[in-house]
């Protein structure tokens, strides 16, 4: 009988063992999910960095015309490319408010630069214009506006 006794408490000890050791399981897949979360968004918050410092370079107050012609053409590259590998969100519309005789526009006031769809500034002496851009809700850059300086 005695045996028998020791035999029972051996058998809950090893069962009370199994369940530590599976709620120690349960808990670390649970964490080691959020971890690899983690490191995704981190991930993508350097490839929303990385985009957007391509641009940066081009944005701000009286940026000459040749520099907007430049990044015209980035946003020209950058649109094709985001046609062709179907990462759409990565595409960037480029806004000519006004009626400057140096901008091409369309009807609408607005060019969404695709393909052949090609847009210039006047690159003539003094010609300067003021670049400025939108976010979309991750932080990436998707809109540009080019204004005539004043």
């Amino acid at each position: 009988m005695e045996n028998a006794s020791k035999a029972l408490i051996i058998a809950g000890a090893i069962m009370v063992s199994i369940m530590i050791v599976s709620l120690g399981v349960y808990i670390f897949n649970n964490f080691g999910g959020a971890a690899k979360e983690n490191t995704v968004n981190r991930m993508n918050k350097q490839e929303i960095g990385s985009f957007n410092s391509r641009i940066t370079p081009y944005l701000g107050k009286s940026i000459p015309g040749p520099e907007v012609n430049a990044l015209i053409q980035y946003v020209i590259s950058n649109n094709i490319n985001c046609v062709k590998s179907g990462e759409t969100q990565k595409a960037i519309t480029i806004t000519f408010p006004g009626n400057d005789s140096g901008i091409s526009i369309n009807d609408a006031g607005t060019s969404v630069v695709y393909g052949s769809n090609v847009k210039r500034v006047d690159t003539s002496s003094g010609k300067y214009y003021n670049v400025s851009e939108g976010y979309d809700s991750n932080g990436l850059i998707t809109t540009i506006t080019v204004t005539p300086k004043p």
